[in-house]
């Protein structure tokens, strides 16, 4: 169950500057691709400081990872943002 909440919440975190048009939810400004790619980012790491917190909850402790790790895992949660890029840049 864990797992699947997981997979949501990085499926959500993802494309959710996709489906706004204010940066964060909350901050007016003009949206280009350069601004969406950062604004993901910052989800990317609102969304890993979640996971290390979950993780450190269930297990006790956190495992350390190196740079193999977040590359591998930025890549797929840039790659989970492709729904919303499809919705908002292809179909628009």
């Amino acid at each position: 169950m864990t797992l699947l909440l997981t997979i949501l919440l990085m499926l959500f975190l993802s494309n959710l500057p996709w489906m706004n048009d204010k940066f964060l939810i909350f901050i007016n400004i003009k949206k280009n691709l350069l601004v969406i790619f950062c604004e993901i980012l910052i989800y990317f790491l609102i969304f890993r400081v979640v996971t290390f917190f979950l993780e450190l909850s269930i297990y006790g402790n956190a495992h350390s990872q190196d740079w193999q790790f977040y590359a591998a895992l930025l890549s797929l949660f840039y790659v989970s943002s492709s729904p919303g890029f499809i919705v908002k840049v292809l179909w628009k």
